[in-house]
């Protein structure tokens, strides 16, 4: 069995890649999440028709795009990511992208509650497989700091392009052909996009200089998770990404539903708005968060998650305006301060959490963190604004969904504080990352302490 110097030097001697390829791979990869991201959205956008068609309450519609999905996304998240981090990610990818496309096209012939939830459960299955792996293969391409948070920038520009595409597109398929068939046009480009993963994408593990033993070199799953949480800045960094998804997916799918209910905005005028609000702002915030991290905190990680604290402190005062203000277009345009906010920390934290983890277990970190992004944030965040809003209504009556949703905004001061204190000692922690003196979670050997990270990177 190789020696883990011998193992490290091994996995570092990855191919070289012409600069146009990586940039497609990164396009590719970033097209894989945008649709895997794009069905969130449009069961946003459709939520309220979907209910009016199957008359269903509110508290169903948090269950449909809460636990129903949440649960086996967030699951089969970890022994996927435990696959992508031995396996070819490249395959992964195609065929998760595949499922997912496929399965979305099943909504097609929905009729009741019980298959909705059905067509949901499976389209968990297919997209809970496109994450872990390109995010992972992302970290093989680009491999230096400032191109790795830069790629990490674009990669997250999945969630706005979707919500472009999926308000603007969705909106307009919904008016004409109803949201059943909407979703059935959505999910074609899948299947197209998973051939093209397959034959083109190259996994950099089948080029490598050396045979690898990433089975004897990755480390166990519980070793996984008591290094994230022994090392304080990760534990910090995990806590703060599992409560920024909490807020996000609690309060995704109602967006559309409240401007519906509260601001009498159809689907089609709401879609076109949407798209460019989410699309716009989201972009700009996220293209924002790489770039100011680049051009003035280099290397000043403590101000990177300093910066990011008090940036989504400030959610609060802005979803106050969003939910509180009595004209549709004033509530509208107080979006835009909003989104860009909440897709400023993308960049910095993903990058971030690449580089104080070691490299064979990227995937598999990731996928820990997710789960409980997901089972917390996705599982439990819809259902507690849809559980909030329908114990509200007998007294506020369409209004509850605007208080359900203020109360919940309130997480984001929850989440500044972790990120506050990830400052506190991320300059530390990667210091000793560098130095080879950070202890990981295991006994010694290649699953414990002898196995160092990575130096930054």
């Amino acid at each position: 069995m190789m020696l883990p110097s011998e193992a490290r030097s091994c996995f570092d001697a990855r191919p070289m890649f012409s600069e146009a390829y990586k940039r497609y791979v990164l396009g590719t990869l970033t097209l894989v999440y945008t649709l895997n991201y794009l069905d969130r959205c449009l069961i946003a956008l459709l939520l309220q028709p979907i209910k009016l068609d199957l008359h269903l309450s509110d508290t169903q519609l948090g269950f449909l795009t809460g636990i129903a999905f949440g649960l086996f996304y967030a699951t089969l998240g970890l022994p996927i990511a435990r696959w992508a981090d031995r396996g070819n990610r490249a395959t992964i990818t195609s065929i998760a992208i595949g499922i997912w496309g496929a399965t979305v096209m099943l909504c097609l012939f929905v009729t009741n509650f019980i298959q909705l939830v059905g067509a949901r459960i499976a389209a968990a299955v297919g997209e809970s497989g496109c994450m872990p792996p390109t995010y992972s293969l992302l970290g093989d391409y680009f491999t230096e700091p400032g191109e790795r948070t830069r790629a990490m920038a674009i990669y997250w520009l999945a969630g706005p392009l979707a919500s472009v595409i999926s308000f603007l597109l969705g909106g307009w398929l919904n008016e004409l052909y109803g949201w059943r068939v909407t979703f059935f046009l959505m999910g074609i480009p899948g299947l197209v996009v998973a051939a093209l993963v397959k034959m083109t994408i190259i996994e950099p593990r089948t080029l490598a200089t050396c045979p690898q033993d990433l089975e004897h070199r990755l480390m166990r799953r519980p070793d996984v998770l008591r290094s994230l949480w022994r090392q304080r800045s990760s534990r910090h960094l995990s806590v703060a990404t599992v409560l920024l998804f909490t807020m996000g997916l609690g309060l995704g799918p109602w967006y559309a539903a409240f401007m519906m209910r509260s601001h009498g905005m159809g689907t089609a005028e709401l879609g076109i708005w949407l798209g460019l609000i989410f699309g716009l702002g989201g972009s700009g915030g996220t293209l924002l968060g790489g770039y100011v991290v680049e051009r003035w905190f280099v290397g000043n990680e403590r101000g990177q998650m300093r910066l990011v604290a008090v940036i989504f402190a400030s959610l609060v005062p802005f979803f106050t305006l969003f939910l509180l203000l009595p004209q549709k277009h004033q509530a509208l345009i107080a979006m835009v301060p909003l989104i860009m906010a909440f897709s400023f920390p993308f960049g910095p934290t993903f990058a971030l959490m690449q580089r104080l983890v070691v490299d064979e277990s990227r995937a598999t970190t990731l996928a820990a963190v997710m789960l409980f992004a997901n089972l917390i944030g996705m599982g439990i965040g819809p259902q507690l604004v849809g559980i909030l809003s329908d114990l509200l209504r007998p007294n506020l009556e369409d209004d509850s969904l605007r208080y359900a949703m203020l109360a919940v905004s309130l997480v984001a001061l929850w989440a500044a504080y972790h990120f506050w204190q990830v400052g506190r000692t991320v300059n530390q922690d990667l210091s000793a990352i560098t130095c080879g003196t950070q202890p990981n979670a295991g006994p010694t050997g290649v699953h414990g302490s002898a196995l160092k990270p990575t130096p930054s990177r």
